[in-house]
């Protein structure tokens, strides 16, 4: 049986959907033979993540494990090196202890849904869009430039990219609940569809 940790925050955890909806309940249900352990902690920042690292990664002893964070740093305002810094740490571990990473980089905000949680200011929701686009399109190609090869090598889904895809034609507000942040059914469907070659 394999086993797969999923590392996160809220996305991860699936808060607001209902049980078997979220993208991990969704693996778990269509692997029965594989160990998905959802390590998903609402409001949690990749310094956390990193801080609990050992204990629910390394600890463990997955075969994988993928990683899906950064929007709460980028939401307090950290810088978006520092948060391509700590998931650099945590990749790098992750090799260095025989287990597969796996980065989601995750998707940003609906630019209209959530400007009532940024405090209606759209110069806000701007910054913290942009700061996701440069983890997609600088951070994410150096971090597989580092570590996309050998037997551990790392896989990158870009579920940023794929939500704006999906916008570009649908429109942003089906992806997320009403708060324009939290993922909706719709939005984790995605997402499983995004991870779901990567355990078969």
């Amino acid at each position: 049986m394999k086993k797969i940790v999923l590392l996160g925050d809220s996305l991860t955890a699936g808060w607001g959907l209902k049980a078997g909806e979220n993208w991990a309940d969704k693996l778990a249900n269509t692997f029965p033979d594989s160990e998905f352990i959802n390590c998903g902690i609402p409001g949690d920042t990749t310094s956390g993540m990193l801080a609990r690292f050992k204990e629910q990664v390394l600890d463990q002893k997955p075969d994988c494990f993928v990683l899906f964070g950064g929007l709460n740093d980028l939401n307090w305002g950290t810088d978006i090196s520092v948060v391509a810094s700590n998931i650099n740490s945590m990749i790098a571990q992750a090799q260095h202890h025989g287990i597969r990473p796996v980065m989601v980089v995750t998707s940003a905000i609906d630019p209209i849904g959530s400007l009532p949680m940024f405090g209606h200011k759209p110069e806000l929701v701007d910054t913290l869009r942009a700061a996701v686009t440069e983890l997609s399109d600088v951070h994410a190609a150096k971090l597989m430039q580092m570590y996309g090869h050998g037997p551990e090598s790392l896989c990158v889904i870009n579920i940023y990219q794929a939500f704006e895809r999906y916008a570009e034609k649908e429109g942003y507000s089906s992806l997320y609940q009403n708060d324009g942040i939290h993922l909706s059914a719709l939005g984790a469907n995605l997402i499983y569809e995004n991870l779901l070659s990567l355990f078969r």
